[in-house]
């Protein structure tokens, strides 16, 4: 499948994933809950998200990765390009395990990089 198609659904599937889990704190507050979410779902977080879990990627989930990262597309003002490159793997990524059913790496996946995040988050504040 075309490396932009999978991280088409790859961002919608960490889009839904942080969505639930900021949801899961216990904040209701819709301005806050989409103020939090644009920043974790931003090119930029999902850049420095796929560079910390790139070691627990296998062979096959590399490559899914690298050929996304290469493929070219237009890139938005709020990111460089090696962000923007570096999240379009990250969300095929994600897409690739979603399309494919492998449900439990997905979800192993998307709770390592919250924990990412959310371990930076603190760090930051």
């Amino acid at each position: 499948m075309d490396a932009l198609t999978l991280a088409y659904i790859g961002d919608a599937c960490w889009s839904f994933f942080i969505r639930k889990a900021l949801i899961d704190t216990g904040i209701y507050n819709v301005q806050i809950l989409n103020s939090l979410a644009s920043e974790i779902v931003s090119a930029r977080w999902q850049s420095r998200i796929l560079f910390e879990i790139r070691e627990l990627l296998n062979e096959r989930e590399l490559k899914v990765a690298k050929r996304a990262r290469n493929t070219s597309s237009h890139v938005p003002k709020s990111a460089t390009v090696e962000e923007y490159r570096e999240s379009t793997a990250f969300e095929a990524l994600l897409g690739y395990l979603y399309l494919s059913g492998q449900k439990q790496r997905l979800d192993f996946i998307l709770e390592k990089s919250l924990k990412y995040v959310a371990g930076e988050m603190s760090h930051e504040n």
